[in-house]
């Protein structure tokens, strides 16, 4: 009697039947493995001692508990969180979204009462005995069988999340939707309706092929069962791209679902979902959004990144400190982007450079010093290190964002920031982070940890350039809006052909590609500096460099002559390249930049500070800190 008394009776009668229920203790009678799509689904057995149901659903994110042999027959739960779906022919689902183990199976040892089980459909059946606690149950399944059988629009709101004041089934207008779980989606399914919270939306993007051309985005939906991505194309991407926004939540129904294609998408989800001609998207009232998780993020401190693995995501939030205007690029593959460079920092007092893409590129405004939320930002190690991309949020209504914004009003603002992005792109050259001397560069064996190559600072001087085949001869033309620059050769006849256009020339480009020796206090080595980086180095552009190698040789040598013994900060490259079995590391120059003695200076203090040494008070140190 006393186990007896410890279920809920008759709550699994009430759960069917829509009622909103706080949370009940049912018992486990068995669970069953069901294979749905390549994913592990449980089905379990339960009861409340009044009534069984069998077409219960253990949530993807509770299979631990079967791992870990915690819902073993005639074990006693607590269902704290739960689901009731109505899905295809009437039947109904109970997906139990958070169970807590009151009773393991072993001390209870037995079956609780008598329990009958309940139809797929949901109507509860009096129980033996009279036991039933509502007389009403009855009255409730004609009333849902006759509604059922009306057009799909008049279905009654009857599924309800126990997190809800209200069914969260209820629509805007006189119709009401019968939600289906995310986890619960698959090829075999046609008729169901999500509600989910939209994390991530892409930009609109184009093709252009011989069969046709087209217009796509893409979006991120999350519930608390899982989460899938949906794509829209061309109609449909122009009718619902401004219509879905990041973070508000959706009622959407009628579209395709087929395999994901991992390559685009990173979520957990075996499926993905594609917006058909008549597609249904309607925005869920305010009120009937609390049962759908919000965007979560794990922010990481911008002084942490430093540590942070390069290609690895991130979700950083700061205060933007700086912004450049948004500039037009091209892509290796003929591709034209929008990018904008941003700087944010917090209360760690060190700031990071952000690149926004597309359309968040070409809206931000950083007027005011918005803060700025990003999630899943990926980190790069050009120029020391930076963060790319990634769902962009501003000004959100979340309490670091407040703190943020209350740390720079009050002190932020008048702070000494320390950067971790490479100084050397836009001011000083120095970053202490990534500074190398060529002896530790070579030690380090820098260029033959990646097959991308790597990058390295160094401080040297350049002690000599070679002007052997320090100019070529490039194809002027222009392909698919880039610059061919392809070296051309000389026919004879005063004309020239470059291979790559196909094509003869009538005229040409000087180009420079100059090989230097460049040393510091321990050691020296090549490098390669191509077009920007060697007019810098030279003092003058290609153009003036070849004319000056046809037109007066005594001139075009006292170039290369007065261009040694100077020194610069160098952004390198490295990479490990192997020719005829033997391998060798090539040195590129990035960038090169004069030098800030301040912010040198600046660097060697901490530098000495932090290895225990110190600064004589003779130096003012505060005319660098």
């Amino acid at each position: 009697l006393t186990l007896k008394m410890s279920l809920t009776e008759g709550v699994l009668g009430r759960v069917v039947g829509g009622e909103d229920v706080p949370p009940f203790l049912v018992q486990i009678c068995g669970t069953k493995l069901i294979q749905n799509g390549g994913q592990e689904r449980h089905r379990l057995l339960i009861s409340d001692g009044v009534y069984s149901n069998s077409f219960s659903m253990l949530a993807t994110q509770l299979n631990h508990l079967i791992h870990e042999n915690k819902l073993e027959p005639f074990t006693i739960v607590k269902i704290n969180k739960h689901i009731c779906n109505q899905v295809a022919g009437g039947k109904k689902i109970v997906i139990l979204m958070d169970v807590e183990v009151v009773t393991p199976g072993a001390e209870v040892g037995k079956k609780i009462g008598n329990p009958v089980q309940l139809p797929t459909d949901g109507s509860a059946p009096p129980p033996p005995g009279n036991q039933n606690k509502d007389p009403n149950v009855g009255a409730v399944k004609r009333q849902a069988d006759t509604v059922t059988a009306a057009p799909p629009q008049k279905i009654p709101a009857t599924n309800r999340s126990v997190l809800s004041s209200k069914p969260s089934t209820m629509s805007a207008g006189s119709g009401g939707h019968v939600v289906c779980p995310i986890s619960y989606i698959t090829p075999y399914q046609n008729k169901w309706t999500i509600k989910a919270r939209c994390t991530s939306k892409s930009d609109i993007r184009t093709w252009n092929k011989a069969s046709g051309s087209g217009k796509l985005f893409s979006m991120d939906l999350m519930d608390e069962s899982g989460e899938i991505r949906a794509t829209a194309f061309k109609e449909q991407c122009d009718q619902y791209y401004d219509v879905i926004q990041v973070g508000k939540v959706y009622y959407i129904s009628r579209c395709s679902v087929k395999a994901a294609n991992k390559a685009y998408s990173k979520l957990n989800n075996d499926y993905e979902l594609t917006f058909k001609d008549n597609v249904l998207v309607e925005e869920a009232p305010a009120d009937e959004v609390s049962d759908v998780p919000t965007l979560s993020y794990n922010f990481a401190s911008i002084s942490d990144l430093s540590g942070a693995e390069k290609d690895s995501l991130v979700d950083v939030i700061g205060v933007c400190k700086s912004t450049n205007d948004p500039v037009n690029i091209t892509t290796r593959a003929g591709k034209e982007l929008t990018k904008r460079e941003i700087s944010i920092c917090d209360q760690t007092n060190t700031e990071v450079t952000l690149t926004l893409w597309g359309n968040n590129a070409e809206m931000f405004v950083g007027d005011g010093n918005p803060v700025v939320a990003v999630k899943g930002a990926k980190v790069s190690d050009y120029n020391g290190v930076t963060l790319s991309g990634g769902d962009v949020m501003v000004n959100p209504d979340m309490d670091m964002c407040h703190k943020l914004k209350s740390w720079w009003d009050c002190s932020g603002k008048n702070s000494s920031i320390n950067s971790i992005t490479v100084q050397g792109q836009r001011s000083s050259g120095v970053d202490s982070g990534a500074m190398k001397s060529l002896s530790e560069v070579k030690l380090e064996n820098v260029g033959y940890n990646s097959d991308r190559g790597e990058y390295y600072t160094t401080i040297a001087t350049i002690t000599y350039l070679s002007k052997d085949k320090a100019l070529y001869k490039a194809c002027p033309n222009q392909v698919d809006g880039r610059d061919c620059n392809k070296k051309i050769q000389e026919n004879g006849d005063g004309s020239f052909r470059c291979e790559k256009c196909a094509m003869d020339l009538g005229n040409f480009k000087w180009r420079l590609m100059l090989s230097i020796n460049m040393g510091d206090y321990s050691d020296g080595v090549w490098g390669t500096c191509f077009q920007d980086t060697a007019e810098k180095l030279l003092g003058m552009s290609s153009e003036e460099v070849g004319n000056l190698s046809e037109q007066d040789e005594e001139r075009y040598n006292a170039v290369f002559s007065e261009a040694n013994f100077k020194t610069y900060s160098f952004r390198m490259r490295a990479k490990a390249d192997t020719y005829n079995d033997e391998t060798r590391v090539k040195h590129t120059v990035v960038s090169v930049d004069n030098l800030d003695y301040a912010a040198l200076n600046k660097m060697y203090i901490k530098e000495i500070e932090a290895m225990g040494g110190f600064i004589p008070d003779t130096i003012n140190k505060d005319k660098y800190m």
